[in-house]
């Protein structure tokens, strides 16, 4: 069992920060130069500059940054052509993490596009704001470049709607996980090796250890001695990471085109009626298993405290979030599940959970340099945090299993 150990931090050495998008770094470090973002307020020429080349009539009249993205950043934007107000969604797309942007958008035109295929299909009320919508540029490409090397995309604003950090109840978590299971459902004739790997291994669980085991070697920030526990947990579950490859080599996981990043963020909800309406953030939508997206559901709706709570919160199973969870995916997807994958659903939430471990410590000893953070010590906190939620999952493995059994 996981347990943590009193805290032992060496001082962090000095490191390069990582490279982020030039908006961001307008934002943060308020350098010279062109960037959208300016101390606390926008620059409303630059935004309206770049929407100007895309195919959008009109001009930019307002405009207000999106917070709590991790990895791009967003711009709400609103249009007025004519006596017509609208508004869109731009975003800059980080080239550090996802070193092709052309072939992340290639991606997500070819997903949105069997959606809305099945969507019509369905006879789906609201299909419009049920998947996401692309603005090309002017140039008929699907993002655009500008002339100092950053990526842009614009996407329709799909009004009346929300996100959340995190579910509220048993209601909101099955909202949520039932649009996933939608969203597995409508790709489940798609074929998934036509689309690029945005990143490489994303969901390797061998290759994660890998990695921990370098950053702890190299102990680039000091800080390895302060996490001798977590190594030892993770070394000691090591065996985890060799299941589903396991059976994907014996052709009992088939490929699917999965989402990769299924958490509450990336849904959606309808304001009025709190349904779970459209899967967003499609950038790591790749070849895998269902059972990445299903584990994923499951580490980040099911907790009894959220992963930047401490250990010492009391970290465990939520029953009614987990059946809520459950359930809503299953209802929705559970008939194309063959059963292998139905028989480790419960397998999955412990697999990715760990792995979401591993990644926060790996971060955490390499000097913060993949997850933002709000202080020092933060990549640890969740690295405890979710080898905590690990832990809980392993040791009601049977019952959690039973009740996945029931429905």
């Amino acid at each position: 069992m996981y347990r943590r150990a009193p805290d032992r931090e060496r001082p962090q050495r000095p490191h390069d920060p990582a490279p982020v998008p030039a908006l961001r770094l307008a934002h943060r470090q308020r350098r010279r130069g062109r960037g959208a973002v300016r101390g606390e307020s926008l620059d409303l020429a630059l935004l309206s500059d770049v929407v100007a080349r895309f195919a959008v009539p009109g001009r930019v009249v307002a405009a207000a940054h999106q917070a709590g993205g991790h990895i791009h950043d967003s711009f709400k934007v609103e249009v007025l052509a004519g006596l017509q107000r609208r508004r869109f969604l731009l975003q800059t797309m980080n080239a550090h993490v996802f070193s092709d942007p052309p072939a992340v958008m290639r991606n997500i035109e070819a997903v949105s596009c069997h959606l809305r295929r099945a969507l019509v299909a369905e006879g789906a009320l609201d299909s419009s704001r049920r998947v996401l919508t692309l603005v090309p540029p002017a140039s008929g490409a699907a993002c655009l470049r500008d002339e100092q090397g950053q990526w842009w995309r614009l996407f329709q604003f799909i009004e009346g709607t929300e996100s959340v950090t995190s579910v509220s109840g048993p209601d909101q978590a099955r909202a949520a996980a039932a649009a996933y299971g939608a969203f597995a459902r409508r790709l489940h004739d798609f074929d998934a090796s036509s689309l690029a790997l945005t990143i490489p291994r994303f969901h390797d669980t061998a290759w994660r250890l890998e990695q921990l085991e370098r950053a702890a070697e190299q102990d680039a920030a000091g800080r390895a001695g302060g996490c001798r526990t977590e190594l030892a947990f993770c070394r000691e579950h090591a065996e985890l990471a060799q299941v589903l490859p396991a059976l994907a080599a014996a052709g009992e996981l088939p490929e699917r085109a999965v989402h990769n990043d299924a958490k509450p963020a990336n849904v959606l909800f309808d304001v009025t009626t709190g349904e779970g309406l459209c899967v967003i953030d499609l950038d790591t939508v790749m070849p895998g298993s269902a059972l990445h997206d299903a584990g994923d559901l499951l580490r980040s709706m099911t907790s009894s405290a959220g992963e930047d709570r401490t250990a010492d919160a009391g970290v465990d199973v939520d029953l009614p979030l987990f059946d809520a969870a459950t359930a809503g995916w299953l209802h929705e997807f559970g008939d194309a599940l063959t059963r292998p994958e139905r028989e480790h659903l419960v397998f999955a939430g412990l697999l990715i959970t760990f792995e979401q471990g591993l990644r926060f410590l790996a971060d955490h000893l390499d000097g913060d340099r993949y997850f933002r953070i709000p202080a020092p010590g933060h990549n640890l906190r969740r690295a405890r945090n979710q080898l905590a939620l690990a832990t809980a999952l392993l040791r009601r493995r049977s019952e959690l299993e039973r009740r996945v059994a029931a429905l």
